[in-house]
């Protein structure tokens, strides 16, 4: 036993810097300089992660812990509505007072990630007792799965695909550990704080399998006791605490969306390669927001999927699988997950390629509740590792159970073939997605330089007032990288928000109406030039400043703006 745990301490550990290399190798070391911001900027979602952490840092500490005003000020909005990964933006707000003015620990977040993907794919992988090299190389699969390099540095929050991978790992220890009350109420109660400090959408992910967790619980022992929901209650009060001194709780902050159904599962994700592929073309969709289900599972599991079908047929015409038999609890609840999860992320709009195929629900009450994860799309992740899952162990099984031989020299062959054949699929998994991998690494090969797009006298001019507090978008109607770019000045001049980009939509019109009406020498009015003309009756000063005119209620060296020059 000691030797086996001696055995499983080296797996995981090469298993995470196999990650780590993995990580390095596409993303290279320049993300990891915790004072290089350049490359966070004027990429959108990014920004947003990163610039939700300044303004949070910057501001003073409140209860609960994750509140600012400086992002809708005078409200509080919470540092979970930015995806900023809140347990690390609180953790390093902690130290603040010792970091220097740029820091960044978005890069550190996406090496862990990898490492972490590498260490739970290792431990779910010798659950199923297959061997250490075939672990070992399993284990690449997961690292360089395609949806988790789609969603590393765009969502970045939601990259953290290890945290599904705990839930299934947490799901199939259920026989081993399941009598084991302290612990399961330990591991799920830590998993659902784990939620809620890093992206809320892995609610339902991890949900789906702490269901199935506590079903598997009943049906082994056919019968039901209160103990076995004790698991669900530890998941949900952590979720609920975390998520309550994080301030998820504590802001106006709208938590459904509109658009239920437009970011949904498309029925062709599985093989839609969506750019990752060298042999396949990707195929239609019936929206463009279906990428968020994107779920392409690449040649390499193709394979496997085929040997996969070869071992479940064998071991059906013999009727005498061991590990079917074994495990029938684990295997029927987990069909259910899984559909249930495919249900969940292709609806309500299903379609196929570009065609709708039918609608699951026109209800209003539940479209309310279910718009809370309107991207359902995402919710199909956790059935792409399942899969990966299968057809890795169904390979290892398929040799054993071909060479079921006592002999050792069988037994030798029968691991040695299960090896060169998962180490054939994974180079071809590799080789697959490697134009997307190349094209990544040039990306990010090349050191940024942010300019700044506002270059105007009045922006200089603006920087030396001593009086100016707050910055104030006036526009209802803007685009995501305008408010950014005018954030990240308002961030260089230590100025609040009134309103920012925000997972989840805060009204903002009433506090913003009240500045204009009340204006004073601490506010900026910046607006858009195509809306000037609507509140040309503010008491203020105005001037054109690039692209945009702000106003004021204070002269400015400059040439005031007039309203006929547009």
């Amino acid at each position: 036993m000691r030797r086996k745990r001696n055995s499983d301490g080296i797996l995981y550990i090469l298993s995470s810097m196999i990650g780590i290399v993995v990580f390095i190798a596409l993303y290279g070391v320049d993300v990891l300089n915790p004072f290089y911001d350049d490359w966070l900027l004027g990429k959108g979602d990014l920004t947003q992660h990163y610039l939700g952490w300044c303004f949070y840092r910057r501001g003073d500490w409140t209860f609960p812990i994750g509140l600012t005003d400086n992002l809708a000020y005078p409200s509080y909005t919470s540092i979970i509505f930015t995806d900023s990964i809140p347990v690390l933006a609180v953790f390093f707000k902690m130290f603040s007072f010792i970091l220097p003015d740029t820091f960044q620990y978005f890069g550190w977040w996406g090496i862990a990630c990898f490492a972490l993907h590498g260490f739970f794919a290792v431990k779910i992988l010798r659950e199923f007792s297959i061997g250490e090299i075939q672990t070992l190389i399993g284990s690449v699969f997961f690292v360089v799965s395609p949806i988790v390099i789609e969603r590393m540095f765009k969502h970045t929050a939601l990259s953290g695909h290890w945290l599904i991978l705990a839930a299934v790992y947490l799901y199939i220890r259920n026989r081993k550990d399941y009598q084991n009350t302290k612990k399961t109420i330990l591991c799920w109660g830590i998993l659902g704080a784990l939620i809620a400090a890093v992206h809320m959408y892995f609610l339902p992910m991890c949900g789906a399998f702490l269901c199935g967790y506590i079903l598997c619980s009943i049906l082994r022992e056919k019968r039901f006791q209160w103990k076995y929901l004790l698991p669900g209650v530890s998941f949900a009060s952590m979720l609920f605490i975390s998520t309550y001194l994080l301030g998820g709780f504590s802001t106006r902050a709208v938590s459904n969306d509109k658009g239920l159904g437009e970011c949904s599962f498309n029925l062709n994700g599985f093989f839609n390669e969506k750019g990752y592929s060298r042999f396949f073309d990707a195929l239609p969709m019936y929206n463009e927001l279906q990428y968020e289900g994107f779920a392409y599972l690449g040649l390499g599991i193709f394979v496997l999927m085929s040997i996969a079908v070869i071992f479940v047929v064998l071991e059906l015409i013999k009727n005498k699988s061991k590990c079917m038999k074994k495990n029938w609890i684990e295997i029927l609840v987990g069909v259910i997950v899984s559909v249930g999860l495919i249900v969940f992320a292709a609806s309500p709009i299903v379609t196929w390629n570009d065609k709708l195929l039918f609608v699951l629900t026109d209800s209003s009450t539940l479209t309310h509740y279910w718009s809370i994860f309107r991207a359902t799309g995402r919710i199909i992740w956790p059935v792409n590792y399942l899969i990966y899952i299968v057809v890795i162990v169904c390979n290892a099984k398929l040799w054993d159970s071909v060479l079921e031989k006592s002999r050792l020299q069988y037994r030798k062959t029968a691991v040695t073939a299960g090896t060169v054949t998962i180490a054939v699929c994974c180079f071809l998994q590799v080789f697959d997605i490697s134009g997307r991998l190349v094209d990544l690494r040039k990306q990010f090969a090349k050191k940024e330089i942010y300019v700044s797009p506002f270059q105007d006298p009045v922006w200089e001019e603006l920087s030396e007032r001593e009086s100016l507090k707050h910055l104030v978008w006036v526009s209802n109607s803007f685009e995501n990288k305008e408010i950014l770019e005018i954030s990240r000045w308002a961030m260089d001049n230590r100025l609040t928000m009134n309103n920012f980009y925000f997972a989840r939509g805060i009204g903002v019109d009433e506090d913003t109406q009240e500045a204009l009406r009340n204006p004073d020498d601490t506010y900026l009015f910046v607006f858009r030039q195509d809306e000037i003309q609507k509140n040309m009756d503010c008491d203020l000063n105005f001037y054109k400043a690039d692209a945009y005119v702000v106003g004021t209620t204070f002269a400015l060296r400059q040439e005031r703006y007039h309203f006929n020059e547009f």
